[in-house]
């Protein structure tokens, strides 16, 4: 029966790399999930700046004018915010998916020897079972002749 003598690295590679697929899936939401709240971020500039001009061909009050102006320009520190936390997250995952790649490379190599090693154990089989076979044959063909060895002294 064969046994691959490291077996329990392999396994703990698989769970390791299974982790790693889970950090990287939950990065990756998140930075989905950053990105859409930036997007929301601009299209309410986007829609608060063409509200303002829609507003501008009529006659606005100062104040509402400065309202506007004052809330666009928040969005606006928000929104290079927003891209910098977008940006932090994308490097996250970056990070993530080298470990990730790292850690099936590493799998991987173990079961290419786990691989080589059940096929030289099969070849190794192989031949021991066929010298078993030629031995047998040969006994078989030895008991014949000596029962004819036998027969011709009679």
């Amino acid at each position: 029966m064969f046994q691959f003598r490291l077996q329990p690295v392999l396994d703990y590679r698989k769970a390791l790399e299974d982790k790693l697929m889970l950090e990287f899936a939950d990065v990756k939401r998140r930075l989905d999930g950053e990105r859409e709240t930036l997007e929301r971020m601009r299209c309410e500039v986007a829609d608060l700046v063409s509200q303002l001009k829609a507003r501008g061909e009529r006659r606005l009050s100062a104040p509402d004018v400065s309202f506007y102006l004052s809330y666009i320009n928040y969005l606006r520190g928000e929104e290079k915010r927003q891209a910098e936390i977008v940006s932090r997250v994308g490097e996250e995952l970056e990070e993530k998916r080298t470990e990730l790649v790292e850690a099936a490379g590493k799998r991987k190599i173990l079961e290419v020897i786990k691989e080589k090693q059940l096929k030289d154990y099969r070849i190794t089989l192989t031949r021991r079972e066929q010298k078993e076979m030629d031995e047998a044959s040969i006994l078989r063909s030895v008991g014949g002749m000596k029962r004819e060895e036998a027969d011709t002294c009679l």
